[in-house]
């Protein structure tokens, strides 16, 4: 690519204000590499045909390549999307639930084979046999969901009963079926174990030590409601998952906000073990199958390249993703608050798979083989 195109590119993106309506983006770091001018002005491209708005973060190491901000986190307001908004991060709040547990197996307080009838003696015998191991991993037979939606009100106890009486879909370890329940499911084995509440032992050993000032859950008071980006996809425009409230419908599986800047300090510290002690073992990019890390972390394929990522989505229009690329050591972040009928609620995974890593894995792309 020659410099003129760069040139034209960069020019492009640094625009304020980009086509009419809600179309506005602004470049917060790029990185003078022709790959990121190529990928900021396709990423640009989408989001003026109305695809997404939010944040985008691409970093190789330590070194931040291109951070750019797309739309607005208040449409009505003129409240343009920045670094500092705040977004829902759908089911990767499983990766601190999945961050909690392992916390208490390197301390000794819990096993990976320990099994659900030893923290509920009561329960089915079918169920008594799964292990933290398999609800880690999506292993466990228990079916998706225990809720009718998100926001359904209940306490623990009713979601404890409600999950340990779902029929299983498979033997436990037979199957790998995706849980939200068996999620909902090791938050209270967290409680049970700790002995305190599942947010607060997140608080108090995840988000501090890390100093994630912007991330906590719904109706949480250390999160400035005011930077929270307002959701815009389905039936419902301008609102927040944030002010509909947390119950058990929802903990352990989801119910989490955060910034960009957050979100990508969070999967450095899951890619370096840093939240363990210094010199333990890295649990959480330790394989649970074939197809699940510890930490909830998903392995899959991508054009040929092995990709860790996680995925989420949920009400009024937001996605969000994190993926490593092991190879080039490639950290890949989007939250996302608005999409259009092109991809939907799948917006994260389509912007990546059809523009981001096609454009920063391809030929010429200038990001050389790094080990991870």
């Amino acid at each position: 690519m020659n410099r003129l195109v760069i040139f034209i590119f960069a020019l492009a993106l640094s625009s304020c204000t980009v086509g009419s309506g809600h179309r506005n983006v602004s470049s917060i770091v790029q990185s003078d590499k022709a790959v990121m001018a190529s990928l900021a002005y396709d990423l640009q491209q989408e989001h003026i045909a109305g695809t997404f708005d939010g944040l985008v973060l691409v970093a190789q190491g330590n070194i931040v390549l291109l951070k750019s901000a797309y739309g607005y986190a208040d449409r009505e307001g003129y409240v343009k999307n920045t670094a500092s908004a705040i977004f829902d991060m759908g089911s990767i709040a499983k990766t601190f639930t999945a961050a909690a547990v392992l916390q208490l197996i390197h301390s000794q307080k819990l096993q990976l084979v320990d099994t659900i009838g030893d923290f509920y003696p009561n329960a089915p015998e079918d169920v008594k046999p799964i292990t933290i191991l398999q609800l880690l991993g999506h292993t466990s037979g228990l079916d998706n969901f225990h809720n009718d939606s998100d926001f359904e009100l209940m306490d623990k106890a009713q979601a404890e009963r409600r999950i340990l009486a779902m029929p299983l879909i498979a033997k436990p370890g037979e199957k790998i079926a995706y849980s939200n329940a068996g999620y909902t499911l090791l938050a209270a084995i967290v409680e049970k174990v700790s002995e305190q509440p599942f947010k607060d032992y997140v608080q108090y050993n995840l988000l501090t030590p890390l100093n994630l000032s912007n991330t906590g859950f719904y109706q949480d008071q250390r999160v400035s409601s005011s930077k929270l980006a307002r959701g815009y996809g389905g039936d419902d425009q301008g609102r927040t998952t944030f002010e509909k409230g947390l119950s058990w419908a929802l903990i352990g599986a989801g119910g989490m906000v955060t910034s960009i800047d957050d979100l990508a300090i969070w999967s450095a510290a899951l890619k370096e073990g840093a939240i363990f002690p210094a010199g333990a073992s890295n649990l959480a990019f330790s394989k649970a199958n074939e197809r699940w890390l510890l930490g909830s972390l998903a392995q899959v394929e991508i054009s040929g390249e092995s990709i860790i990522q996680m995925g989420g989505s949920t009400d009024y229009g937001y996605t969000a993703l994190i993926q490593f690329v092991p190879s080039r050591n490639l950290l890949v972040v989007l939250l996302l608050n608005a999409h259009d009928n092109k991809y939907k609620n799948a917006t994260h995974h389509q912007l990546s798979r059809k523009h981001i890593l096609p454009i920063l894995l391809g030929e010429g792309a200038e990001l050389p083989l790094n080990s991870f």
